[in-house]
């Protein structure tokens, strides 16, 4: 400062520069902020855009499942999880000549012809990863390797990537895995998750088209074959059981708990199960050669868990004709 208190020109420069720069500063900070809010707005728009776009998408395709014949339920399947996958097939399980469990391509999508198709069959036995989503009913995720999901499938999502993952869902309908959807590059699972249940009931509710024996998830017979009055006395054990198994539930849902711990639901309930075994006996049993014990099924995916431990040394096991 100068004599007098006259501010130099350096002085006037230095605060300008000052003020200018605290004033950019503010107006950069502000413009940050609206720019993040814009963009925090646009991205919140973006995913609820998207959310109700697939909400809208999964509900088209759960009125079409509801509405398809039988034969159009594993295509509309295929077509309806493919914006959730890079590579899918959904798969059924047959016999082959020589009475060996096979397992066939019965839709895909996001796969080339050359790849697989729909005569594309292989052994069951060959992919173990697949025997054991038949056998826990649970969705299994498993290298896509030649080892665990066969040959035919490992080369469908790109065999020689030893990371690549396949997961595996299983559509359950009359108490046993009757399809199975693979796929690979999964961006979403719980929407297969949903799709494949929906797929399993719409073939639980006219079961004519998917050949399974409920009690193995073997093709040893065919719904179709069946007369309609087995058909019909089918369903009515089928419901029985689950009745049955429900009143167990609300009745001596404590008991069955502790039950479970111990590792003797049977020993805990004893007196109903036998008398539930005999009505279900004299009812079903008894009537049709080719009725399953649905009951055992029930009592065993419902009070066990799919665990026989769990029903204890002393269970019977399943009634057979």
């Amino acid at each position: 400062m100068h004599e007098g208190g006259a501010l130099s020109w350096r002085e006037v420069v230095d605060h300008s520069h000052t003020r200018l720069i605290d004033e950019l500063s503010t107006r950069i900070d502000s413009e940050v902020r609206e720019a993040a809010a814009k963009a925090a707005a646009a991205e919140q728009a973006r995913a609820q855009s998207e959310a109700r776009a697939d909400v809208e998408r999964l509900n088209q395709v759960l009125r079409r499942l509801r509405a398809a014949r039988e034969e159009q339920v594993l295509k509309l399947l295929a077509e309806g999880c493919a914006p959730y996958a890079e590579k899918l097939v959904v798969l059924v399980f047959e016999s082959n000549h020589s009475g060996k469990n096979q397992t066939r391509v019965a839709a895909s999508a996001g796969i080339s012809e050359k790849d697989v198709s729909l005569d594309t069959a292989f052994d069951t036995a060959q992919a173990p990863a697949i025997v054991s989503a038949i056998e826990s009913r649970d969705p299994v995720v498993a290298l896509a390797t030649p080892g665990e999901i066969s040959s035919a499938l490992a080369q469908a999502f790109g065999e020689g990537s030893d990371s690549r993952k396949a997961y595996l869902f299983p559509v359950a309908a009359r108490h046993t895995v009757v399809a199975m959807l693979a796929a690979s590059e999964v961006a979403v699972s719980a929407q297969i998750e949903l799709l494949c249940e929906a797929a399993g009931m719409r073939l639980e509710a006219e079961p004519t088209a998917v050949k399974t024996m409920p009690e193995t998830g073997k093709v040893n017979s065919s719904w179709a074959d069946l007369s309609d009055d087995d058909q019909k006395l089918h369903l009515q054990a089928q419901r029985m059981a689950r009745l049955r198994v429900a009143e167990f539930r609300v009745h001596h849902g404590a008991k069955i708990k502790r039950a479970m711990a111990e590792g003797d639901i049977y020993g805990a309930l004893r007196q109903p199960i036998d008398t539930a075994r005999e009505q279900f006996r004299e009812a079903f049993m008894a009537k049709s050669p080719t009725m399953v014990d649905y009951l055992h099924l029930e009592i065993l995916r419902s009070l066990a868990r799919d665990e026989e431990r769990h029903l204890g040394i002393n269970y019977p096991g399943p009634m057979h004709v």
